[in-house]
Order: C-alpha cells, then sequence, then structure tokens
C-alpha cells in the first residue's frame, strides 16, 4: 500500500535510476535502510502555521535530484550498544532527564543511554546520545561497511519527514490530534502520568488530544510508517542533523546544504520532538537547538547514506 505514493513522486519529478537498499542491513549491527526516491523537498513553516518562528522561516523549496538512503528507525539501544563495546568509547552521562522528580528536566550524572530514567529494552531508540556521540558512531558504521553514512541535513530530514507531501503542520495534516497512530509525544497518557506537573510556565501546553499508548519510547516501529516507509520521524525520540543552527533559512545553500558558520557551531539541531513533546513542537518544521555536547533523555540518532556521490539537492526557482 506504500508503493503509490513513491511511484507518484517519481512520475512527477523523475526518480534516478540506482540498485534500491531496501535489503538486508550492511553488518550485524548496521541498521535497515530505506531508499528515498528523488522529489521535491520543502523547507520551513509557512505563514498558515500559528507556532511558526522565525529560525523556521523562509519556506524554500528544493529539489533532491539523487535518491539516497535513511534508516527506516532510529537506531537502537542495541546498535548503539554494539558501537561503544567495539570502540571502548566511554558511557557518558548528565543527561536531562526528570528522573528524580516528574516534569522537573534537569541534568543527572547518573543518567545515560543505558539508564536513560525509565524502562527500555534492545529494540527501543537509544536515547541520552550528544551530536558528537552520533557523528562518531557514523563514523564507526563507516568503518564497518563500505562507507557513506551520515546525518541527515535539515533538507533531507523535512523531506523525509513529510513523506513525500504537501507543506502541512505536520506529515498527517494540520491536525496533532490525529497523530498518535503514527508518533509518540506527550499524549493523554502522558497527560495522566504528569498530571500533578505545574503547567503554569509554559507558553504553550497541547497536550495530544488522542492516545499513543507509550509513556517513555516505544521500540522502533511499534507505530505506523509514513509514505516512505520510514518509522518514528515524528516523537519517539528526537533525532540529531549535521546542521548548525542558524537564525533562519536564508543560511541554507542554495544547494541544500548546512549553514556555513564561522569558527566552531554553537547549537546543533535536533528534529521531530518526541515522547515528551507538546503537540505544537511535534511540528516538522520545528528546530529544537542544542550544543553539540547536550544529553537528553528525548533525543538520539537516525543516520542517512548516500547512495552516489554528486549533487542531491538544488533549488527550485
Amino acid at each position: 500500500m506504500r508503493i503509490a505514493p513513491l511511484l507518484l513522486v517519481c512520475l512527477l519529478v523523475g526518480c534516478a535510476a540506482t540498485a534500491s537498499l531496501d535489503g538486508p542491513p550492511d553488518c550485524a549491527e548496521c541498521p535497515e535502510l530505506v531508499t528515498v526516491p528523488a522529489g521535491v523537498a520543502t523547507l520551513g513553516a509557512t505563514a498558515a502555521d500559528p507556532h511558526r518562528r522565525p529560525d523556521e522561516m523562509p519556506v524554500r523549496t528544493f529539489s533532491i535530484v539523487e535518491p539516497f538512503a535513511v534508516s527506516r528507525y532510529e537506531i537502537t539501544r542495541d546498535q548503539y550498544e554494539a558501537f561503544v563495546r567495539a570502540t571502548g568509547r566511554p558511557v557518558g552521562g548528565e543527561c536531562l532527564s526528570d528522573r528524580r522528580q516528574p516534569g522537573n528536566w534537569v541534568h543527572d550524572a547518573e543518567t545515560t543511554f543505558r539508564d536513560p530514567g525509565f524502562a527500555q529494552s534492545g529494540d527501543h531508540p537509544a536515547a541520552c546520545v550528544n551530536w558528537e556521540e552520533a557523528k562518531a558512531y557514523i563514523a564507526w558504521l563507516n568503518t564497518r561497511t563500505g562507507g557513506g553514512y551520515r546525518l541527515l541535513t535539515e533538507v533531507e530530514w523535512e523531506y523525509v519527514a513529510r513523506g513525500g507531501a504537501a507543506n502541512a503542520m505536520y506529515p498527517w495534516g494540520n491536525n496533532p490530534a490525529q497523530g498518535c497512530p503514527f508518533a509518540n509525544g506527550f499524549d493523554q497518557t502522558a497527560v495522566a502520568r504528569y498530571q500533578r506537573m505545574d503547567t503554569s510556565g509554559y507558553k504553550v501546553y497541547d497536550p495530544l488530544a488522542c492516545t499513543d499508548g507509550w509513556l517513555n519510547t516505544n521500540p522502533v516501529g511499534a507505530l505506523q510508517p509514513n509514505h516512505f516507509g520510514v518509522h518514528g520521524m515524528i516523537g519517539n525520540v528526537s533525532e540529531w542533523i549535521e546542521d548548525c543552527h542558524a537564525p533562519s533559512h536564508d543560511a541554507v545553500s542554495e544547494a541544500g546544504a548546512p549553514p556555513v558558520v564561522k569558527g566552531e557551531c554553537a547549537k546543533r539541531i535536533a528534529k521531530g520532538g518526541s515522547w515528551g513533546t507538546f503537540g505544537h513542537n511535534l511540528r516538522t518544521a520545528e528546530r529544537f537547538p542544542y550544543a553539540p555536547t547536550h544529553r537528553d533523555d528525548s533525543i538520539g540518532i537516525r543516520v542517512a547514506k548516500t547512495i552516489r556521490e554528486g549533487i542531491r539537492v538544488l533549488p527550485v526557482r
């Protein structure tokens, strides 16, 4: 049932011929990949979005002229554990968590990807992973395979998240309450758990008026995929992307490449919202800027893979 939208995209914009990566992973510890076809990508929030912010504007459109691959699911705890064990990388704490007092998120020295403050199994997404660790994980993947693994750019991330659809606020449309079949966010399950939380400090408090069935993270693939066959782009855990945060989308290059900044990048971007994210923060255009060393119980990893080298995106004029 998910093939028709992909064929429609190809008929409209033309998909470059290439061997599909949909199949067995590149290695035993590698993620399963989905080939994303060429198409037209929209970046940013429109004027019709009541929650848009200056850094989500202006809306820009790009033509993705080469297919690329993306992990079908977020990187799991087992997959990230394989990297940590193989490389001997230290397991960092100081992860942002509310384990000590529900609703009060603070950096906690004992909170790590192995213990994010709530129960997980190996098929849940890895959380409490910072941007630098995400890059190290990808570098390790490239030593285990023929290479080509990387983080998504913001243009690519929004293209995959929208699943080739028009520029609605959410991949499923403009009503956040219709998102529970696809996205694990701050739903009515969370409302019941956090009923004593002081919400007076929130400028907008809009939990999802539906139930996705999970309080914290869910096993990857537990909810419905989008039209590209990708699961969990919205909710569950946010996902680090390559881009450095800039004040607006004007900083994105004409080719859709991440902004170039002078000196070191102070803040990288996580996209997609998470199990603890309110409705308006689950929008496709939403950006969460954090220091590359920031660990959070609701941020993890999704990877991309270049199928063949060359220009991937061009501006649509």
